[in-house]
């Protein structure tokens, strides 16, 4: 991993604001910038109403904050931010990553970052502005309007086209997602949450306890029991459903029911 991350003479900067109680968790970002000669840390703060002050000031294009600090929260900052400042959240925690994304945070970072898992984040911000990708990060993501799903993860953040998504079953307090391509994934977000977030046009509750991608249906082999074998194009995945589920995919795949 290289000391810097060298871009194009001139490159237009990154202004960037710290948001932290930790002196050392901030002195940490700071440094972990400073590798990249686009970006320019212009404020630190330790506390919610210093920060939105302190961004009032200096109008930064994207802001770093923790969630858990004395007072109002990080996410409260994010909640204020102006439609042209970029949020970015850094945590020691997974439990905030649904509430982040709500407030339109671009990336989830967990404590202790490295230097390239923030690039990747610096790709994900030049991919909202005119600002270049840095070297060795991802490519960008999807672009405006096309739909997908940020799923966060353990020091990462999954970046996931909901085409590709083929089902997603709840597991208690946790949901599993499937989708082309990957392991499945175990996260803890409800089924609802992905019902309400999912293109309704795309996506159908067949259960209390599953949700069914219906673009990526390659073969449907309908049993006499009355249950149902599923198979994905582009997928070695099958599903099995039962004879309940089984009614409510089939009145929705002939056109008698509008959704669940």
């Amino acid at each position: 991993m290289p000391d810097r991350y060298e871009l194009p003479a001139d490159p237009p900067q990154l202004r960037v604001v710290l948001v932290d109680d930790e002196a050392a968790a901030s002195r940490w970002m700071a440094d972990l910038l400073s590798r990249f000669p686009h970006v320019q840390v212009v404020g630190r703060a330790r506390r919610a109403e210093q920060a939105e002050k302190l961004i009032d000031r200096v109008r930064p294009d994207a802001v770093f904050v923790d969630v858990e600090m004395p007072g109002r929260d990080g996410l409260a900052v994010l909640e204020r931010l102006a439609p042209s400042i970029r949020g970015v959240v850094v945590t020691a925690f997974e439990d905030y990553a649904i509430e982040a994304f709500e407030t339109a945070a671009v990336d989830y970072l967990l404590k202790p970052v490295t230097a390239a898992r923030l690039s990747r984040t610096l790709a994900r911000l030049a991919a909202t502005s005119s600002l270049p990708a840095p070297a060795e990060s991802l490519p960008a993501i999807a672009a405006a309007g096309d739909e997908r799903v940020i799923v966060p993860l353990a020091g990462e953040t999954a970046v996931v086209p909901a085409t590709d998504i083929l089902w997603v079953e709840s597991q208690e307090n946790y949901t599993q997602l499937h989708a082309i391509g990957r392991e499945p994934l175990v996260l803890r977000r409800p089924l609802v949450h992905w019902e309400h977030e999912l293109p309704r046009a795309s996506f159908l509750r067949v259960s209390r306890s599953l949700l069914v991608g219906l673009e990526r249906i390659a073969m449907v082999r309908w049993h006499w029991q009355g249950g149902t074998e599923i198979e994905f194009a582009k997928s070695s995945e099958v599903l099995i459903l039962g004879r309940a589920a089984t009614r409510r995919l089939k009145d929705r795949l002939d056109g008698s029911d509008e959704g669940p």
